[in-house]
């Protein structure tokens, strides 16, 4: 048996890219093959990928497909008559896209097919329970719950000194994702204004692309000069580099994430590898993942979050309790995690395929 694990897109710095290349070397652990396709590979994985028309079905493998947005290797789907699985990481609403109309709409597509594909798909695999919620909602009966993993493996120990010999001397607030709407970034920065009024000295790193959405870029750099913090306020780009973003997470104060959508949000999880605590709005499904490593704020009063932060940031012993919350957490999105609830799929299989044969036998 050998699992087809396919995406419409692998890139580096890809939350989907890293969960699959977890899923690869954890499987090869469990003895089990995986070969990788996108219907665009990244020429970093030039070597670890291939295109999507390069998938053969064989009536005996599984067909593991990441759904997130409508693409061209949906057409698969209806002629593979390997074992399909869906691993269901949410669909974008296509509000939060209104700036791109072209992925607005395929991501409205994605969404409007979920229900016809449940006839599709032999199992789903979903990584937080507002995932399941969608799945069963959409008509889908079979499921697997996997968190999505920190790769470990990709931060490692290793410091970038330069860097480090930076951020040593400064006290910031991190995020880490792409700059869209979907993360509202916007209002990161507005309660970060409240936050710099109370705390001269913070300063805010927002790492992530920005070549998705770049009028929202825009919008955000104008903002950032209104409020008048564009000295405290680095906006970095995509960090790809493993050393450079270990350092970046080690050094950080808090991790903040204020998204109006979110699936799983997998730098939570990294924050919590760091012993970060996570300043959120309490948008689903932050409670679930982060819980007591939180700082939860109302995202719509910035004055009020701001104080609140301020007042965390100044309290030692709260701070050193979230720290502790945040990495008695973090093993949840460990390699050993996801082996063990891979284990668990493959136990939800079995069960589900000898209770099917027993009442197919007990029908004859």
């Amino acid at each position: 048996m050998r699992i087809h694990m396919m995406t419409p897109v692998l890139t580096t710095g890809d939350a989907i890219g890293n969960y699959m290349i977890s899923l690869q070397r954890v499987f090869a652990q469990l003895g089990v093959s995986v070969r990788l396709y996108a219907d665009y590979v990244d020429p970093a994985y030039r070597f670890q990928a291939r295109p999507t028309a390069a998938y053969r079905p064989t009536g005996q493998d599984i067909l593991w497909f990441h759904y997130s947005i409508w693409s061209d290797n949906f057409a698969v789907l209806e002629r593979s008559t390997d074992f399909k699985v869906m691993d269901y990481h949410g669909v974008t609403p296509p509000h939060l896209m209104a700036d791109d109309p072209r992925l607005a709409a395929l991501c409205d597509r994605a969404i409007k097919a979920l229900p016809e594909y449940s006839r599709v798909f032999d199992w789903c695999i979903y990584h937080a329970d507002n995932g399941r919620w969608d799945l069963e909602q959409a008509g889908y009966t079979r499921f697997s719950k996997v968190r999505l993993p920190v790769d470990t493996a990709f931060f490692g120990l290793k410091e970038d000194e330069a860097l480090a010999s930076l951020l040593r001397q400064l006290e910031y607030i991190l995020f880490v994702g792409r700059i869209v709407p979907q993360k509202d970034v916007l209002s990161i920065v507005r309660v970060f204004a409240e936050v710099q009024k109370r705390l001269p000295h913070a300063c805010l790193f927002l790492v992530g692309g920005t070549d998705v959405l770049p009028a929202y870029v825009q919008r955000v750099r104008e903002e950032i000069e209104h409020l008048g913090i564009a000295a405290r306020v680095q906006m970095t780009g995509k960090i790809s580099d493993r050393a450079a973003l270990t350092t970046m997470y080690r050094h950080a104060k808090f991790l903040i994430s204020l998204s109006e959508w979110e699936n799983c949000c997998v730098p939570s999880g990294e924050a919590m590898f760091f012993g970060l605590p996570v300043i959120n709005a309490g948008t689903v499904p932050m409670p679930e993942n982060v819980g007591d490593a939180g700082v939860v704020i109302d995202k719509t009063d910035p004055q009020s979050a701001g104080r609140l932060i301020a007042s965390v940031w100044n309290d030692s012993d709260t701070y050193a309790r979230l720290r502790a919350n945040a990495l008695r957490r973090a093993p949840w999105f460990t390699d050993e995690a996801l082996t063990e609830a891979l284990r668990g799929v493959l136990c939800d299989w079995a069960a589900a395929f000898d209770g099917d044969a027993a009442a197919t036998a007990s029908n004859k």
